[in-house]
């Protein structure tokens, strides 16, 4: 039988064998809780040893002390505890050894599989032509480790493969073989030297500052006023309690999501968005532009004065239960400016590049809707809330409609929370009309879109049902004209790597 062997090059994956990943896998994954059980376990031993040996030097009268709990039979105890651990840290070192030898990955032209457990074997294997991204996930422990682990993610739910944990080194090269394997296709020649852009950069100063000043710290500011109104109302210091219990719930979401999400970088690589986040645990994702499905720049009204925005996006793929842990990348930008927004927007959206397409974004989200598709005159096919829709929408029906640009349905909503959805035709799945008993008794009715799930809003509510049946209508043409266009060569690559 011939040996599985380590991977240590990239290169190796194409001969067709198994390979093991790295050695510390199993005690990263696992052994790291064993020996912290057992760690404890010697410490609380030696503990009462040292206490009860301490009684004795000081010569504390034996009747004082139970004859179960003399010195000599706490040594009896300690050494056949002893002998217990470690029996159980030999076991647990063989349990993880053959963890190690049976966790083993292969790739195939079309393919790539892994096989893992002692116990209970497991086996998922990903099509190459189905891989949407490859994030490269950098917990803290391996972080010092210098390795990483891959989440490939592969169209549809809970379809994604990890390998955990390679060298980085290794990791970002696995990771190129799986997104451009080596070809003779003319499409892919001459890309091995690829240009990587910085687009934008977040500043962490700015990045507290907007959770500062963020809808969810305006709700702890309320509750932590409310209890400290209460507790001084009623005189009792138990009733402070609650005072820190709500500011030290605020302090903890405060630093949770500073070092998940902070060190924010926007890259392009060639034609593909690469996300970096984490202070102490980083991750980063390439997004081919033609995984993106949705895009949604909202500002919350804290954020109003200040003039920053956030883009997040619908994503192809949708991590499944083994990469739950792992960020979703479906933020693009938690904090920017508008010029910042709308620079990775037309990176991600390339018909958004234009200056007169960005006249049309910005006016969306600074005016009515009126006022919007009277200054944009491309806009020929819209819709908006009628005046009674103000007893449905009483605070956005001003600003509440859609339009159509080029082969993109623009969908704005929101008044507190502003919010424009922009959604190419070619990724919609398919749209609906519906009404409601309130929306029927005002002669109204709701637009929405199907597709992947994601953060981003893609219904549209108070609409006047005569007009709706028009717009429907326009939107379904549309939808069909931008699959029916024929793809360039860049979205033929774009396809051609899995980006469905």
């Amino acid at each position: 039988m011939v040996a599985t062997p380590t991977l240590h090059r990239a290169s190796e994956l194409h001969d067709g064998r198994w390979y093991r990943l790295h050695p510390l896998t199993p005690v990263l994954q696992g052994g790291i809780a064993i020996a912290g059980i057992v760690g404890f376990l010697l410490a609380a031993s030696l503990e009462a040893l040292v206490f009860r040996f301490l009684l004795d030097v000081a010569k504390v009268d034996p009747d004082e002390i139970a004859e179960g709990d003399s010195l000599a039979r706490l040594v009896e105890w300690a050494v056949s505890f002893w002998g217990v651990v470690a029996t159980v840290a030999v076991l647990g070192i063989v349990v993880i050894w053959l963890q190690w030898r049976l966790h083993v990955v292969r790739m195939s032209d079309d393919a790539i599989e892994l096989k893992k457990g002692v116990l209970f074997r497991t086996s998922r294997r990903v099509r190459l032509d189905r891989v949407n991204a490859v994030g490269v996930r950098r917990p803290l422990i391996p972080r010092m480790l210098g390795l990483a682990k891959l989440d490939v993610q592969a169209a549809g739910n809970d379809a994604s493969l990890v390998l955990a944990y390679l060298p980085k080194a290794i990791a970002e090269e696995v990771r190129r073989e799986i997104l451009e394997p080596s070809s003779a296709d003319p499409i892919d020649a001459g890309e091995t030297d690829l240009t990587v852009t910085r687009e934008v950069e977040v500043p962490l100063f700015r990045y507290l500052a907007s959770l500062v000043v963020s809808v969810e710290m305006m709700v702890f500011i309320g509750a932590i006023v409310i209890a400290a109104v209460v507790s001084i109302r009623s005189g009792e210091a138990l009733t402070w309690l609650s005072v820190v219990l709500v500011l030290f719930v605020s302090v903890a979401y405060l630093a949770d999501r500073f070092f998940r999400v902070g060190s924010f970088v926007v890259d392009t690589v060639e034609d593909d968005i690469r996300v970096s986040l984490g202070l102490l645990a980083t991750s980063v994702e390439t997004i081919p532009p033609l995984r993106i499905h949705a895009l949604q720049l909202s500002q919350p009204w804290p954020w109003r004065a200040l003039g920053w925005w956030r883009l997040e996006a619908n994503l192809a793929s949708t991590p499944g239960t083994q990469v739950s842990k792992a960020p979703s990348h479906t933020v693009l930008l938690p904090v920017a400016t508008l010029s910042e927004a709308l620079r990775v927007v037309a990176k991600c959206i390339p018909h958004l590049a234009g200056e007169e397409a960005r006249e049309v974004v910005v006016a969306s989200l600074q005016n009515t809707h009126t006022q919007w598709i009277s200054a944009n005159p491309s806009l020929s096919v819209s819709i908006g809330s009628p005046q009674r829709a103000r007893y449905r929408i009483p605070l956005s029906y001003r600003v509440n409609g859609g339009a159509l640009l080029s082969d993109l349905l623009l969908l704005r909503t929101g008044n507190w929370v502003r919010k424009l959805s922009i959604i190419p035709l070619a990724r919609v799945q398919s749209s609906s009309v519906s009404v409601g008993p309130w929306h029927q008794a005002l002669g109204l009715g709701v637009f929405a879109l199907q597709g992947v799930e994601g953060p981003v809003a893609t219904r549209l509510p108070a609409l006047d049902r005569v007009a709706l049946e028009h717009w429907w209508l326009e939107v379904q043409r549309g939808i069909i004209k931008a699959i029916a266009k024929p793809q360039s060569a860049k979205k033929r690559r774009a396809v051609k790597r899995g980006a469905s």
